[in-house]
């Protein structure tokens, strides 16, 4: 059976699987099952989490593998198939394609030929709030995960490697007016109106350029979801806009709401959500093999992932998995089979140089 053949299959039992967030127990058990047995790790359960750990060689560095159990709402019009050299289904890009290259790196482990201590953890609620993620509970409960010197989160970058990500606020912004019925909108104040200077500053926010080591990011402030009014025929006392600020990573959460407070003039502002920057790990030794090895191009990764909770605690991680982010979230979700087999291979030749002649 060749290697596309492989993984194609793994990946296309887990996209059979729902797992939707906070429903993740059958394919945490099916991983289980396939893996428990698996020559050379012993396994750690935390809830719905799996962590599997190689014995721990003193003269060897440690890799860690990481890669979310959930996905969001199943909206599908395809069933999970194989087709066309792609493989769809709910997940298949985010990223239950990267569980299928770990699995198949663990199914394929060698322990005397690998150069490095090799852990892999598949955690729970990724897609939700950044509170009720399950990799925040596990690296709590797990503090061996912290002995890591390079860390991959498989998040879909379509084999690009990706380092760093911006962080990011939302924010519920409250403008207050009087409210009075609407024929005589005189005796009141329209919260609406109140609030054009902050609508107008939002605009006119735009795109701010940080480098940092070289790579661009961009920070961006922008109202995403906005309520107002409670009937038809009365001016709104209130208007509330969510605003979600990214930020750019050396930048703190503390930092970055001060300065939305400032920006917008301290206007009425209750923080809902908060997830912090990842550190640029440009500078570290294993991953300039990894870079030299596949001769990529290092890039910015302009969204948010786990590796801002991994780097918050010290761990050096960046995003490279086979799926492709304009796949995530999408009907009739794919994956190319050549883009698993090209992302193992990478992880292959940089695990096994003397087997893979390198």
């Amino acid at each position: 059976m060749t290697l596309q053949t492989t993984l194609s299959q793994i990946l296309l039992e887990l996209v059979r699987i729902p797992s939707e967030t906070m429903q993740e127990k059958d394919i945490s058990d099916f991983i289980k099952t396939r893996l428990d047995k698996q020559a050379g790790f012993r396994l750690t359960r935390d809830e719905v989490g799996l962590i599997f750990s190689s014995d721990f060689n003193t003269r060897k560095k440690t890799l860690a593998f990481y890669g979310h159990l959930d996905t969001v709402k199943d909206t599908q019009d395809l069933s999970p198939q194989i087709k066309d050299q792609k493989v769809f289904g709910c997940g298949a890009s985010d990223m239950k394609a990267g569980l299928a290259v770990m699995m198949k790196l663990m199914m394929d482990y060698k322990e005397d030929a690998c150069r490095f201590n090799l852990i892999f953890v598949f955690y729970d609620a990724e897609e939700g709030p950044y509170l009720e993620n399950g990799l925040g509970r596990m690296l709590e409960n797990n503090p061996q995960l912290k002995k890591c010197d390079l860390a991959f989160l498989l998040e879909p970058t379509s084999n690009s490697l990706q380092v760093g990500c911006v962080g990011g606020l939302h924010a519920k912004v409250k403008i207050h007016g009087k409210s009075s019925h609407s024929a005589r909108p005189w005796e009141g104040k329209n919260a609406v109106f109140e609030g054009i200077e902050i609508l107008e500053k939002l605009r006119d926010f735009g795109k701010r350029e940080k480098l940092i080591e070289g790579l661009a990011f961009y920070e961006v402030m922008n109202p995403t979801l906005l309520q107002a009014g409670k009937t038809r025929n009365a001016i709104p006392d209130l208007f509330e806009l969510n605003v979600n600020y990214r930020f750019a990573p050396g930048k703190s959460i503390n930092q970055a709401k001060e300065e939305m407070r400032l920006y917008l003039g301290k206007p009425d502002i209750e923080f809902v959500d908060e997830c912090p920057s990842a550190d640029v790990v440009v500078k570290n030794d294993l991953l300039r093999e990894f870079k030299e090895l596949g001769q990529f191009e290092m890039k910015a990764k302009q969204a948010w992932t786990d590796i801002a909770r991994l780097s918050a605690i010290g761990i050096p991680a960046v995003n490279f998995g086979p799926g492709d982010p304009s796949q995530a979230h999408q009907k009739n979700e794919f994956v190319l089979i050549n883009d698993l087999a090209e992302n193992y291979r990478y992880f292959e030749r940089y695990l096994y140089p003397s087997q893979t002649g390198n």
